[in-house]
């Protein structure tokens, strides 16, 4: 039974891992969301191409 306490994780670690596994999982339905519907692949590739057009301004003169 020792070993078993020994491994166990700190509060501090279980919030970590917990808010890890969430943001993992909410990009992936997310991903899988932007994928199979073709409205959200138009709006995501305008902000995408929006986002790029902005970082091109700035560093390109």
């Amino acid at each position: 039974m020792n070993a078993v306490n020994d491994r166990r994780l700190s509060p501090r670690a279980s919030v970590i891992s917990f808010v890890a596994s969430s943001v993992l999982a909410t990009a992936a339905a997310t991903g899988l969301f932007v994928l199979l519907d073709p409205r959200a692949q138009a709006y995501w590739s305008g902000r995408f191409s929006d986002f790029i057009g902005l970082v091109r301004s700035i560093f390109v003169r």
